[in-house]
Formats: structure tokens, C-alpha cells, sequence
């Protein structure tokens, strides 16, 4: 299981990787387009990113509730640590 800091990190070093955002100014309040002036093309770039991380192909209607980094988080705790038996999110 990884803790919501691990993850966080994770996001934080994909983030530098696709759009060289500077870690620091991401945490779990930073909204995606708001602070980090992502658009619709980096949000796509993003979700591959995550599915790939992840191995799950995520459903779309999770993808649309992306708005913080939080929601990116949550969204992979969620398929991280999930029981192997449970379907994804």
C-alpha cells in the first residue's frame, strides 16, 4: 500500500516530467488549470500518464471530476491500494 504522500510525490515528479512544473508549487489544494495552467491536451497527457503508472484504464466520468491534485491523488490511491477481487474505479 502506498501512503497519500508517496502518491503525491508521484504526481509531483509526473507533473516535472510531461510539463516541467516546478514540485513545489503542487500539493494536494493546487487546482490543475487554475495554478498549473493545464488545458484540456495536458489533462489528456496526464490521464494516459496515470493509466500507464497504474496499468487501469480510467473511466471517463473519473477523468472529468479532475479538478485539484487531490483528485488525482484520490483517484490513485483508490486504484492502487484497492483488494485485488474489487472492480476499479
Amino acid at each position: 500500500m502506498k501512503s497519500r504522500d508517496e502518491i503525491l510525490g508521484e504526481v509531483r515528479r509526473t507533473l516535472k516530467e510531461l510539463f516541467d512544473i516546478d514540485p513545489a508549487r503542487v500539493s494536494f489544494e493546487t487546482h490543475v488549470i487554475d495554478d498549473l495552467d493545464l488545458d484540456s491536451i495536458d489533462a489528456i497527457d496526464l490521464a494516459v500518464r496515470i493509466e500507464e503508472m497504474t496499468g487501469t484504464r480510467l473511466p471517463e466520468e473519473a477523468l472529468r471530476g479532475i479538478r485539484q491534485v487531490s483528485d488525482v491523488v484520490d483517484l490513485m490511491e483508490a486504484i492502487i491500494n484497492k483488494p485485488k477481487d474489487e472492480p476499479s474505479p
